[in-house]
């Protein structure tokens, strides 16, 4: 009788840590999302204050970021900045776009 009562308690704690383990899960993904935020608006800030208008790929964290530049569609005397930060199996998390007027 003892031990019927101990494998229910065993079966409900280990149900109970399935439940636990998947909504931590479910939030690290979040947090994944918030952080490759962080990243891309920190990479925006560097690309503008720095002045570096090139396209590149860097590795920052586990994450891949790559920046591209190319003549805004509509405004003849401006860039279009985009940062776009991907995990680690390349899927992509966020995209930053900021225009930047280029002086002749």
């Amino acid at each position: 009788m003892e031990v019927i009562i101990a494998l229910a308690i065993i079966s409900v704690c280990a149900a109970l840590t399935m439940v636990i383990y998947l909504n931590i899960q479910k939030n690290t993904k979040v947090f994944f999302k918030l952080k490759a935020d962080e990243i891309a608006e920190n990479t925006m800030l560097n690309i503008l204050e720095s002045g570096n208008l090139t396209e590149d790929t860097q590795k920052a964290e586990e994450f891949t970021v790559k920046q591209f530049v190319a003549q805004h569609p509509n405004l003849q005397d401006c860039l279009l900045i985009r940062v776009l930060v991907f995990d680690g199996e390349k899927k992509k998390l966020t995209e930053l776009e900021s225009v930047v007027y280029k002086p002749y």
